[in-house]
Order: structure tokens, then sequence, then C-alpha cells
């Protein structure tokens, strides 16, 4: 999608509970869904670069409450789907955080893996992307996991887990580190080594 500078978008809300606080740059480009149910739920957007996506929390059948989401400044997105189905859990996207389209962010499984005794094995809580990562299209970041500063994850993967190192390149299903010691820029590779 192209747009003309400073044009506005604003989110479309459909919020269900009480409490629920989402803020915004209200010059910003947010071509956003955002859909709540519960209470007490927190949405902080601090980008006003172009963010194309939808944010989920909680079901009609499944109201959640606590539970946050954090998009830092500097950030842009193509399209991505972020879902909280647990109460207290939390997204949290850093600055200058570079997402392709077709990303999908979840925090639960949505439904409870137990064990034979009935008790609960798959807690989800949180997912973390740190500061100036670029995320590939079509991945999918699963719940409980860690993305650091300056990563790459390659296009397709699904993170299953905490990645604490940075300047790192991750890729596959489940994704590992593929790649240490890497940044990256957003200028196209013919126009950089031209710099």
């Amino acid at each position: 999608m192209f747009l003309k500078k400073n044009k506005t978008i604003k989110p479309k809300l459909k919020i269900h509970g009480k409490n629920n606080i989402i803020n915004y740059p209200k010059t910003s480009m947010l071509d956003l869904k955002v859909i709540v149910y519960g209470n007490n739920n927190h949405i902080e957007i601090k980008t006003s670069e172009f963010y194309s996506g939808r944010i989920y929390i909680g079901t009609i059948d499944c109201p959640v409450q606590n539970c946050e989401v954090s998009i830092g400044e500097r950030t842009s997105c193509n399209g991505s789907e972020i879902w909280l189905m647990e109460n207290n859990s939390k997204v949290i996207i850093g600055n200058d955080v570079m997402f392709s389209d077709n990303i999908y962010i979840s925090c639960t499984d949505t439904h409870s893996v137990i064990d034979l005794d009935g008790n609960l094995l798959n807690y989800g809580k949180s997912v973390q992307i740190g500061n100036h990562c670029w995320i590939g299209k079509f991945v999918k970041i699963l719940k409980n996991t860690k993305i650091s500063d300056n990563s790459i994850v390659a296009l397709g993967s699904i993170v299953t887990k905490q990645f604490e190192q940075t300047n790192v390149v991750i890729a596959g299903n489940p994704a590992k580190i593929v790649k240490t010691n890497v940044n990256w820029d957003e200028e196209r590779p013919n126009k950089y080594i031209k710099r």
C-alpha cells in the first residue's frame, strides 16, 4: 500500500469491557483493527510510521484482563496479527522494528494442553521483540519468546524460544541462530552501496 506523506489513518476500535486504554499518535498512519474483550487492558502505540494489522485481546467467549501491547517508535508493518488470550499477557515491540507482511504473533496456544493429572502445561505470558529488528514475511512468533536487539528473523521462520544474543540472523522451523555479528539497514542494497 502506498500512501501520500502525512496522510492520517485512524485505527478501527471495538472495545468491550472496562478500564481499557488505547494510546496512539493522533497523526499516525495506523491501518489497524483492534478488538478487545475484557478489562484493564492497555495498548500503547508510539510509532508514527505506517503500521497495518490487527490486535486481538480476548474474545467474546474468553475475555481477558490486564494485558499489554506496546509498539515502539519508528516501527513499521505491512500486515500483522497480534493475539493475547490469557490474563496478564504482554507483547512488547521495541523501537525501529521493521515488519514485513503476514506476521503472526501470539502469546498463547489458545487452548489448554494438560498432563494426565489435569495440570495445565502450556501457560503463555509474553512476546518481546527488541529494538532495530527486521522480521521477514510469513514469520510466526509464538508464546514466551524473545528476539534481542539488532536481529533479523528470516522469511517463514517460526520463533518458539528466547534468543538473548544480539546481532543475529534467526531462521527455520523451529527458528535457530544461523549467523552472528550482523546488522541491517532498511536501504535497498544497490542504494546502500552508493552511500
